[in-house]
């Protein structure tokens, strides 16, 4: 029941990220394609994939912590207020993104994302 709820969780917290960070996590993590096919998809370079996909795995390790272990969550001496309306609305769209028989569900589903206008 745990291991179905921190699933369910990942699918929200995946679905709750920018659309181009989605695109990057479930590209490469789901759908096993390379860097350099996913930065050809989205115009930049594989460095900026790189980067992009470290970004969108501390944006779901907090995600994820802030709804299973909110001590877990990193405390920063002096955030931004706009960073911190934007983790905050992260992660509210994770808390909101499933209801508890979602998340215990056998088969909690993800939306693929949009394709990037103009590339296909």
């Amino acid at each position: 029941m745990l291991d179905r709820e921190r699933r369910a969780y990942l699918l929200d917290a995946i679905t709750a990220l920018p659309e181009r960070l989605r695109q990057v996590v479930i590209g490469y993590f789901f759908e096993e394609r390379s860097m350099q096919d996913i930065a050809e998809e989205l115009g930049v370079s594989e460095s900026r994939i790189s980067q992009m996909r470290a970004e969108a795995l501390v944006l779901l390790k907090d995600g994820m912590n802030s709804q299973l272990d909110p001590e877990a969550l990193p405390v920063e001496a002096k955030p931004s207020p706009r960073v911190a309306r934007r983790r905050a609305a992260h992660y509210a769209a994770i808390a909101s993104g499933s209801d508890y028989r979602t998340r215990l569900s056998a088969a909690p589903t993800i939306a693929a994302p949009a394709k990037v206008s103009g590339v296909a």
